[in-house]
């Protein structure tokens, strides 16, 4: 029972996502791979945010000295907005989608500490 336990860093928490109830997993412990996982009800797929970090480009509105966003004269064809855009560089996390059922319950029941008291399947319906 010990070795089982070894790799149990998350915890099984009911949540809400879209308006259908459904269930994530949390971090329960600091050397946790996962940031959290979800399950999406609707795609009835598993959503995980892995704790490594990526750089990615990204668009954000064009601020002047005071904050406020940059217009243009025209309206852009491309992405049809009305203001100045500027591409910076962030640190996100690796995301990954795991959509076959037997997977989920395998990583579910590697790392939730409460897999066996916690009734997840009933979410798969």
């Amino acid at each position: 029972m010990k070795e089982n336990l070894k790799n149990k860093s998350m915890m099984l928490v009911i949540q809400e996502h879209n308006g259908f109830p459904t269930f994530s997993m949390i971090r329960a412990t600091e050397d946790c791979p996962y940031v959290e996982c979800i399950f999406l009800p609707e795609e009835k797929h598993l959503a995980i945010i892995s704790t490594i970090q990526k750089d990615t480009f990204h668009l954000f509105p064009k601020l002047d000295d005071n904050g406020d966003v940059v217009n243009t004269k025209v309206i852009r064809k491309l992405n049809n907005k009305s203001y100045k855009e500027e591409r910076k560089q962030l640190k996100t996390f690796y995301e990954y989608d795991i959509i076959n059922i037997e997977d989920i319950i395998n990583l579910v029941d590697t790392f939730a500490i409460n897999s066996e008291s916690f009734p997840y399947k009933e979410f798969f319906k």
